[in-house]
């Protein structure tokens, strides 16, 4: 299974769990209390789906960069062939989207991530900007959870995505970096990869300003469950 959770990079599941936790306190309203139960569940778990979907089919976007620049990834190596990964990717987007959808989720928000995923996907190697397609989808998954019955984009949610939004962007425009050669790029990649895991003190800094103590405490953890998780699974 380690080649799959490669693809899906499961090293970053643990900062999506993050991601959905602060979207559904801070659009939860008045209090910012933990999560509802009822909610948390589906939608991290739509999280995990439209997470890893997106990062198959990068990979098999980018299948034959990858065999010239990453052949330790799966499908360079023929562990997974390509026609399987986007299999895969598709129905792991299809689900997670699906499950959302389910859930009360707005179709909209749902399909503007979906979308802004396989644009990311297809363009991402030919134009620098899609630097903000990747920060994009981060805030779109944000938006899709704050659509679920009883949760609305309020104040602290919309300063909490501007923050997100800059900080993977930056955190982007870093890993494009990965691929200089020698010590720099080996440099860059741990870099990115610790920023990936650091991603959860971003919400756990909003929900600690919104008075959420116990939910930013829990996205606080992610941070060392996310170097565990990148230990076990890819993240870049």
């Amino acid at each position: 299974m380690r080649p799959w959770f490669d693809l899906a990079r499961a090293g970053n599941f643990p900062s999506v769990a993050s991601n959905v936790i602060a979207a559904l306190v801070l659009s939860g309203g008045p209090g910012f209390g933990g999560p509802p139960a009822g909610l948390l569940l589906p939608a991290i778990a739509a999280g995990f789906l439209i997470y890893a979907g997106g990062a198959t089919l990068n990979d098999v976007a980018d299948a034959r960069f990858d065999a010239q620049h990453r052949p330790e990834r799966a499908i360079p190596r023929g562990l997974i062939t390509r026609g399987a990964a986007a299999a895969a990717g598709a129905v792991e987007m299809l689900a997670g989207a699906g499950l959302l959808i389910a859930a009360g989720g707005s179709a909209v928000w749902t399909g503007a991530l979906v979308a802004t995923i396989l644009a990311y996907d297809a363009i991402h190697k030919r134009w620098a900007g899609s630097v903000a397609l990747m920060a994009g989808c981060r805030v779109l998954l944000a938006l899709a959870v704050a659509s679920l019955p009883g949760q609305a984009v309020t104040p602290a949610l919309a300063w909490w995505l501007g923050a997100l939004f800059a900080y993977i962007t930056v955190l982007s425009l870093m890993a494009r970096r990965e691929l200089e050669p020698g010590a720099r790029g080996v440099a860059a990649g741990r870099s990115v990869g610790r920023l990936l895991a650091f991603i959860p003190l971003v919400d756990a800094a909003a929900l600690l300003v919104a008075g959420a103590w116990m939910p930013a405490m829990i996205c606080a953890l992610a941070v060392p469950l996310g170097r565990w998780a990148q230990r076990l699974a890819a993240s870049t």
